[in-house]
């Protein structure tokens, strides 16, 4: 960039000739480009802006006529030309044309108007121009803009082909019509796919871009092109109806071709439209690449555009957690569960197709669901973690709503009568327990398939089979999850709440208190094993320990195989590699990596362990198990007055149905995460054949389609380039919402701002697990960086999964952004007797890595003591 800059100045004019070499030939096929010419349509050689209005004339749509001076003249003359000889190729260029007496003199960067970036103001444009030496300044000014601080800057940000790029520049006739203006295809301001906007002022457009005059805007249904509602701008007479449809069936006309929504620039003289030009709407691309991810996207009657629609991030954080996939947002969509939840209560009024839509890489669901289901719990069992789905303004409501008693009656007689030994209350727990037994041995034969010796069909009836068998195997544990589970904690919650006034701890904290230390928890074995590994690392000897560190798994096999009870080591954890290979994910999202991927991960976690203090998993689970049963009988000896021996119980009867479902909840993922693994494996086989067929450039990039998407991939019904488009989009969101969490709340699609009772130096969150802590603030996005995490450090993340566990074990305390007291984080802080917050809105952002803070678990507070950060973390 700096050798553009230093020679890329005014005067170029006046430099010496590039010699006889090269001929006007030349010059007129590199430098000069015409409409009809194949270059017109390539960016590399006309810039983004030209591309457009080269598809323009093929496409029919009648366009000034124009001509480009090619990116090939920017790149020459920013190395010593050219001179006058590019005067004499835009003079003919310019007679080509018609000699037009006026010109606009437009910019045309690499990169320019793209659907994610338009650099919109960035580059240099001249109206009014006329005279060849007028133009020659005019493409000058481009040029010098091209080099500007914060083009420089943006292209950078950006990087690839565009952090260098070049600049081509467009010669067009200047038409001065009657009326001009702008005409957006969606609604670039609330997001609407369904609204569009038409800008139009008398004379010059010029005078609208720069705010001289008010335009009249005109609202436009883009299903029916029916008019919305007019806005009166500065002119005496409103724009005229045949223009207006004219304009907006030419826009609609180009958005269609181009499959992308249009700002288009255009002016209306004597009865005659004239397209300007046209860029893509930048501002819109998630919202647009996101919408054939929906179920509902062709359903007439969705309306996720509605302003008057309340979207809530909390309720959908219980079963993904963002950045959320295109894939799994598809595979893993909660649609169809909440919706037979609803009807199970009897509830048959019509429901919205959309309860859920996808933005920002984050499931949204509508709040009118979230009560909705609530209201069929009674009053008492409405707790705080219940009401923080919503905003704070309508808490109270969902408080007070009236219990609907007859819809969950209705729900539970059915469980008890209906398939009563997959489904009661008092036999559900049983039927998931036995299920997993078999399916661990399907599970197993699906993991030693090697998927890429399988034909396309083949590898369709292998998922056919695993989908089949999940699809036994997880209704039982959802309706154990999701319905009995969740039932036994939020009306004991509520319970502890009322009746146990006189203990120092509100229900949320007494529950978390009397869920811990649970009988046959898969995550203790995992991690008492890991620990085991570690410690018969650390009797080899500290040489090798300190060794091992530095290793990767082939260089710990081969150092290993030589050492005495080495070889032993080396085979004990390959089969346990071999057992678990299914985990050891971020989150359970297909597009995370597990230990089945690369041994080497499972690796850094006991290499975590072996230079850890970490006290021995059975043991903090013993601990915290005889904390259980303390809790429970404080709780219990607690109670006073006439009513007592009955609420004890009650409060017996409670505990020991907790414990048993509290168990498969936090049991399930080490089963069902094996289905997980396997749709990992089996998309990306698929990524290899859209790689083979053209469609994608890399296999993992699999997890950026949904599954439409996929199938007309497979099927090669997937413009190429049209997948790689919304790739490019939804990856780059992806990575975005992976560092900054998105809205809590949408109204439409702006972020909605809820009421806060933060201070200057607390945030406040939900407390989940008692106790208060003070540490280094150690900000971490996914699993791969656990190594960052020192002992005695505050983990603070989005949400934590069960690879998260052999952390536990060094941090002094852990807050989260998402999720409730049940949510994996929060459970194992109750093992380990860690303090812990979560539903720390943006935590990840607002708490500095390395910064010095506080976490008040009973309290659900995070003080900041120091905000500089920790410039070695």
């Amino acid at each position: 960039m700096g050798s553009h800059a230093s020679s890329c100045t005014r005067g170029w004019l006046g430099r010496p000739s590039l010699g006889s070499a090269v001929t006007s030939e030349a010059f007129n096929t590199e430098w000069m480009v015409h409409p009809t010419d194949p270059a017109c349509l390539q960016e590399s050689i006309v810039g983004g802006k030209a591309v457009s209005l080269g598809r323009l004339c093929r496409m029919g749509v009648q366009v000034p006529p124009f001509v480009v001076v090619s990116t090939a003249a920017h790149r020459r003359m920013a190395v010593g030309g050219p001179d006058t000889s590019l005067h004499s190729e835009v003079s003919k260029a310019l007679a080509s044309i018609g000699s037009p007496a006026v010109l606009a003199v437009r910019s045309s960067a690499v990169g320019e108007d793209a659907a994610d970036h338009s650099f919109a103001g960035l580059y240099h444009t001249s109206l009014g121009v006329s005279g060849i030496d007028a133009v020659m300044d005019a493409i000058e000014e481009c040029w010098d803009s091209f080099n500007r601080e914060a083009a420089i800057g943006y292209r950078e940000m950006l990087g690839g082909d565009r952090a260098d790029g070049a600049m081509a520049v467009i010669l067009q006739q200047m038409i001065v019509g009657q009326w001009s203006g702008v005409c957006f295809t969606a609604d670039p301001v609330s997001l609407a796919l369904s609204r569009g906007v038409v800008n139009a002022v008398p004379g010059v457009g010029e005078a609208l871009v720069s705010g001289e005059v008010n335009p009249e805007e005109i609202a436009v249904s883009t299903v029916d092109g029916q008019i919305l509602s007019r806005q009166p701008g500065d002119a005496s007479e409103p724009f005229p109806e045949q223009a207006l449809r004219a304009v907006w069936q030419a826009s609609q006309m180009i958005a269609r071709q181009l499959g992308f929504p249009q700002d288009t620039e255009w002016t209306w003289r004597d009865g005659e439209l004239f397209i300007l030009q046209s860029r893509p709407i930048t501002n819109i691309a998630d919202v647009f690449y996101s919408r054939p991810l929906e179920p509902w996207h062709e359903d007439v009657g969705a309306s996720p555009d509605d302003p008057g629609r309340l979207w809530s991030r909390m309720l959908a954080d219980e079963t993904w957690v963002s950045p959320i996939s295109p894939l799994f947002y598809n595979v893993h969509n909660s649609t169809p569960g909440r919706l037979a939840f609803i009807r199970s209560h009897g509830d048959h009024s019509p429901l919205p197709p959309d309860i859920f839509k996808y933005h920002r890489a984050t499931a949204y669901v509508d709040v009118r669901i979230i009560q909705r289901m609530y209201e069929f719990q009674p009053r008492i069992a409405r707790i705080r973690g219940v009401q923080n789905f919503l905003p704070k303004d309508m808490q109270k409501d969902l408080r007070e709503a009236p219990f609907r008693w007859a819809g969950r009656l209705r729900r539970v007689l059915s469980y008890e009568f209906n398939n009563r030994r997959m489904r009661s209350f008092f036999h559900n727990y049983r039927y998931v327990e036995r299920q997993w037994p078999d399916y661990v041995a399907k599970s197993n034969r699906w993991l030693e398939t090697n998927l890429d010796e399988l034909s396309l069909s083949q590898l369709r009836s292998h998922q056919a089979q695993v989908q089949s068998a999940m699809a036994e195997v997880g209704p039982p544990c959802a309706i154990a999850v999701l319905s009995h589970a969740s039932d036994v904690h939020l009306l004991l919650t509520g319970l502890l709440n009322r009746w146990c006034p006189s203990l120092s701890a509100d229900g949320e904290t007494l529950y978390a208190r009397i869920s811990s230390g649970l009988d046959g928890s898969e995550t203790v074995r995992e991690s008492e094993a890991l620990w085991q590994f570690a410690r018969r690392l650390r009797d080899l000897g500290d040489a090798i320990a300190d060794r091992v560190q530095r290793s990767s798994w082939q260089e710990f096999r081969r150092q290993l195989a030589e050492l005495p009870g080495g070889r032993g080591l080396v085979t004990d954890i390959e089969r346990f590699w071999h057992d678990h290979r299914h985990l050891g994910s971020s989150y359970k999202d297909l597009i995370w990596p597990r230990w089945g991927d690369d041994i080497d991960l499972l690796l850094e976690v006991i290499k975590g362990y072996a230079a850890s203090a970490a006290e021995r998993p059975t043991t903090v689970h013993a601990r915290s198990a005889s904390a259980r049963r303390a809790s429970q009988a404080e709780i219990l000896s607690s109670l006073r007055g006439p009513l007592a021996p009955l609420r004890r119980q009650v409060l017996r009867f409670l505990f020991k149905f907790n414990e048993r479902y509290m168990a498969v909840r936090d049991n399930h993922r080490f089963y069902v995460d094996r289905n997980w693994y396997e749709l990992r494996r089996i998309y990306r086989a698929y990524g290899r054949h859209l790689c083979e067929l053209g469609i994608l450039n890399d296999a993992d990039d699999i997890f950026f389609l949904g599954v439409k998407e996929i199938d007309d991939g497979l099927h090669e019904g997937l413009d190429a380039e049209e997948a790689q488009r919304r790739i490019i989009v939804r990856k780059r969101t992806w990575k975005h919402t992976l560092r900054e969490q998105g809205p809590k709340f949408l109204k439409g699609w702006s972020p909605f701002e809820d009421a806060t009772q933060d201070g200057e130096d607390f945030i406040r969150g939900i407390a989940a697990s008692p106790g208060s802590a003070v540490g280094t603030a150690r900000v971490i996005y996914q699993v791969s960086e656990l190594s960052s995490v020192r002992d005695g450090d505050i983990l603070v993340t989005r949400q934590t999964d069960p690879s998260w566990t052999t952390v536990f074990g060094r941090i002094g305390a852990l807050v989260l952004e998402t999720g409730g007291v049940l949510s994996h984080g929060t459970s194992l802080c109750r093992e380990y007797g860690l303090p812990c917050v979560t539903a720390v809105e943006r935590a990840t952002v607002r708490i500095p890595n390395g910064a010095r803070i506080e976490v008040i678990g009973s309290e659900g507070v995070v003080r900041l003591l120091d905000s500089v950060a920790d410039e070695t973390s």
